[in-house]
């Protein structure tokens, strides 16, 4: 006699060895300027050895297959029904979009303070101490429209003495977050709404 729950413990057996298998943990590989040395004068890498690299392609598509994937998802349908709830979850946060940045860039700011002895970023080292607290400061600052120029004030600031210590090369990749947000917490902070 079959028992009818016999095949439905077996594939939940294989329903849980599948998942831990894509759970197990893995070794993971980065190459990312904050976890790897960063060698100006090295030359960079070929434009050919980017296009044979299989990981760069293997990225390309999964970028492609989401995308596609997002598309068909939001023409279905559904897709009205998904992009409202979305819609609903998310107006909380909308509708106090500008005070979210902030807290963001203060927590930024508490976090690089806590790591010590660098410049807006890990990889920018420091040995000026008073530099960590100088970050503080501005995290600090940032609460406030009165002493958002401050802060501004302060994030342009340590990005010019990390130009002093490293190349303006170097330093294009944080001008987003250097001169950016500095510009972003001067116009959040003008009494001008067009502006903000």
């Amino acid at each position: 006699m079959n028992d009818p729950a016999r095949p439905r413990s077996s594939g939940c057996l294989l329903a849980l060895i599948i998942l831990a298998s894509v759970a197990a943990p893995v070794p993971a590989h980065a190459h990312v300027k904050w976890f790897a040395p960063y060698i100006v004068g090295a030359p960079p890498q070929s434009i050919g050895a980017t296009l044979t690299n299989v990981w760069f392609w293997t990225g390309i598509a999964l970028v492609l297959a989401f995308f596609l994937a997002s598309r068909a998802i939001e023409k279905s349908s559904a897709g009205e029904t998904i992009l409202l709830a979305m819609d609903r979850i998310t107006d909380p946060l909308w509708m106090r979009l500008d005070d979210f940045v902030r807290v963001v860039i203060a927590a930024f700011f508490v976090a690089i303070f806590a790591v010590g002895g660098v410049y807006l970023t890990p990889d920018l080292k420091t040995p000026a101490e008073w530099v960590s607290w100088t970050q503080l400061l501005i995290a600090g600052l940032i609460f406030s429209r009165k002493t958002q120029p401050l802060a501004a004030l302060g994030i342009i600031a340590l990005w010019l003495l990390a130009l002093r210590d490293y190349d303006v090369f170097h330093l294009l990749d944080y001008l987003a977050l250097g001169v950016g947000v500095a510009a972003y917490l001067v116009l959040e902070a003008s009494s001008n709404p067009e502006w903000r």
